[in-house]
């Protein structure tokens, strides 16, 4: 089974997305804070992340930075799924000014909350096939 880690510093938000996932056939992970997240990330090393933008103590950004440099996480697939206003300003020229390193790509995938349900498991199931699939 794929394991999905959603960091997201609002506990229902992360419940929601824990069921739907988990109600879908994905294995769903949680974490409340960036530093949890991460640490997760690198006991579980799951199929794809799920990451918020703004929380509290460490940003998502910051976060995803982190991510993008350690070695055994940087391939991991992260979707931003954010209530950051204009969240599609994180891409592009926007992106690089937040994260200036050539060597960090773009988040996969952007969404904005409230997540459209069927946007996401659409984007899921094209992406990475069947939650009990290889991730390609």
């Amino acid at each position: 089974m794929r394991k999905i880690l959603i960091i997201d510093d609002e506990p229902d938000i992360a419940f929601y997305l824990k069921i739907l996932f988990e109600d879908n056939g994905y294995v769903a992970l949680t974490a409340n804070d960036a530093e949890t997240g991460f640490r997760i990330a690198q006991q579980e090393l799951p199929g794809l992340i799920c990451l918020d933008i703004m929380m509290p103590r460490k940003s998502g950004i910051t976060l995803y930075r982190e991510l993008k440099k350690d070695e055994r996480l940087r391939d991991i697939p992260v979707v931003i799924i954010s209530g950051v206003e204009s969240i599609y300003s994180f891409t592009g020229k926007q992106f690089r000014r937040l994260i200036p390193d050539q060597d960090i790509p773009e988040p996969l995938a952007f969404f904005e909350k409230p997540v459209s349900v069927p946007s996401l498991l659409e984007f899921l199931t094209k992406t990475f096939g069947s939650p009990t699939g290889e991730l390609e």
